[in-house]
């Protein structure tokens, strides 16, 4: 739906939304790039803690997608040595990992 198609109080409703959405990031300043060290709330330990489960849930959903794309890769009948080269393994490996992700 384009933006002409709402209502003129959508409409409005929308630029408001827009508007404050803007004003929140031109209000926020940059964030701070080094590690606080001297601050006495920050925790080494949580940041760790985060800093994993933030890679664990990136990577999932890189490997999701990759997969994803193996299995278009295989529907548009691409070998499985050809898809294993794209990955860095064997043809053989390939199969082995995504073919049991392919609908009979």
């Amino acid at each position: 739906m384009r933006f002409e198609d709402y209502s003129p109080e959508m409409q409005e409703k929308l630029i408001a939304l827009g508007n404050a959405a803007a004003d929140a990031i031109e209000e926020k300043t940059a964030p701070n790039s080094g590690i606080p060290e001297n601050d006495p709330d920050f925790s080494p330990d949580l940041e760790i803690s985060r800093l994993l489960n933030r890679r664990k849930s990136e990577l999932e959903t890189i490997d999701a997608r990759i997969a994803q794309m193996v299995l278009i890769m295989r529907q548009r009948g691409q070998s499985w040595e050809t898809i294993g080269h794209k990955l860095g393994i064997t043809g053989e490996a390939t199969r082995l990992r995504y073919a049991k992700l392919m609908k009979p």
